[in-house]
């Protein structure tokens, strides 16, 4: 529901009302926070993983391996599609709201302590007070693991205060190039900020120059590196069937619980995520357990197909070209929907998108797009998209939100056709809400990204 901001619990509305350093980005009160908290991140084993695309994924693949092995997990995620409480995962389930309410009204005292005894060098923001909440809840609950995503890049990002067993940074993409930098070597060195001395990192499908910085850093730190395309032999059966082999075992065929080939890469890091683990911390992970996770994981808004719903509707997070082509890809394995249905596009973007480029890969896959604003006052107004959608000869018309662009789509699919909605997770989860008649808080209107200061250290000398 698109719920009205006077609408929201006040300790939710105070939450999304927190703003991080305008110019300053920096450790140090992530730090202290964990420090006011007595180091909850040091109660418990963790994966770190980065990446521009597909670290959501892998945390999820990781972690249902986890569980299916009889593990207590925890997983900490971001952003979430319709309440703040799924970031903050025990056992697969997201956090009860009574208890999210009660850990961010605890938390919330005890920073108004901590800055009045000195002990904080800011107030934490909304990010900082989310990792913040995840780690302490992780610890109280007692998990045997923890997964934990990092929100942007890694170097600076409030998740990097975890122990971690194994890191992984599943791919490298020109994606936030103003906060993290204008080339794959600079977003590289941003990322490789969570590689630890003597951890291991597994990598995805990283491109060689980003690969050389990540490398270099490693070394410098100690840290072996595994880049599952030189260790993970990848067979993929036309009946969509996985079978992977790695230096220590086979698996499959399995049926990834994660449509999309771009999956596959994702899957072969978590299946060496997993064995690393087994070995670093003694875990019992058999291959069957491997395959048991990899088949059964579930992750809302990335290529879910919505049961029941006339006509279908696919819900994808492709946020960034790279992830747009993912979905065009899986788009192109499809067939059309049949006369008279047609494949209509629910499509919003946020700053620093450029709308062409996002909708050029799936111009020959749509018969329309549908404009609508995600739910963050960084959306790109719609009348940009629907210029770009009509200088690619597409049909495109405006709506005011995920509601009334549903309804235009709807009528332009009929019963037979099919919706897909991407773009932006913010729109995803606004869609998601409306199909399945969810409730929650929404999302923040500004989850605040700090600019590069120009007195910033410069990446490469972070290694």
């Amino acid at each position: 529901m698109n719920q009205a901001r006077e609408d929201l619990h006040p300790l939710i509305a105070w939450l999304f009302g927190l703003r991080g350093p305008d110019l300053k980005w920096e450790l140090d009160t992530a730090r202290a926070f964990a420090a006011l908290l007595g180091h909850p991140e040091r109660r418990f084993p963790a994966v770190h993983v980065a990446g521009t695309n597909g670290k959501g994924s892998v945390a999820a693949m990781v972690e249902a391996i986890a569980r299916r092995a009889g593990l207590r997990t925890g997983l900490f995620t971001s952003p979430h599609l319709v309440c703040p409480t799924e970031r903050i995962r025990i056992d697969g389930a997201p956090l009860a709201l009574d208890e999210f309410l009660a850990r961010i009204g605890s938390l919330r005292r005890r920073v108004a302590e901590g800055l009045h005894a000195g002990r904080l060098p800011r107030h934490p923001s909304f990010f900082e007070m989310m990792t913040g909440a995840a780690l302490d809840a992780f610890a109280e609950h007692g998990v045997d693991l923890a997964v934990v995503e990092v929100g942007l890049g890694g170097r600076l990002d409030a998740t990097n205060v975890v122990c971690p067993a194994v890191s992984a940074i599943t791919t490298i993409g020109l994606d936030h190039r103003k906060t993290l930098g204008g080339t794959l070597q600079a977003i590289a060195a941003e990322k490789a900020g969570i590689v630890r001395p003597g951890v291991p990192v597994v990598l995805g499908a990283v491109p060689a120059p980003a690969v050389d910085v990540i490398e270099r850093i490693a070394r410098r730190r100690g840290a072996p590196v595994h880049s599952t395309p030189h260790e993970v032999a990848v067979e993929t059966h036309a009946d969509g069937r996985l079978a992977l082999r790695t230096p220590e075992a086979a698996y499959g065929p399995l049926r990834p619980g994660l449509a999309g080939d771009h999956q596959v890469g994702n899957a072969a890091v978590a299946v060496r995520v997993a064995e690393l683990l087994r070995a670093r911390c003694g875990i019992v992970l058999t291959p069957e357990t491997i395959e048991q996770g990899l088949a059964g994981v579930r992750w809302p808004g990335r290529l879910e197909r919505l049961d029941g719903t006339r006509p279908e509707v696919l819900l994808d997070a492709a946020h960034n070209v790279d992830g747009i082509r993912s979905l065009a890809r899986y788009l192109g394995t499809l067939p059309r929907p049949a006369a008279p249905g047609r494949r209509a596009l629910v499509f919003g973007l946020t700053e620093g998108r450029d709308p062409l480029e996002m909708l050029e890969p799936l111009a020959r896959l749509v018969g329309a797009v549908v404009a609508a604003p995600p739910a963050t006052s960084r959306a790109i107004a719609p009348a940009r998209i629907v210029a770009a959608a009509r200088r690619l000869g597409l049909e495109a018309a405006e709506a005011s939100g995920a509601r009334a662009a549903l309804e235009s789509a709807r009528r332009i699919a009929g019963p037979t056709g099919e919706i897909v909605v991407a773009g932006s997770l913010y729109l995803v989860g606004d869609a998601r809400r409306e199909l399945l008649g969810l409730s929650g808080a929404g999302h923040p209107r500004r989850e605040t990204v700090p600019p590069l200061a120009d007195d910033r250290p410069r990446p490469a000398r972070n290694t």
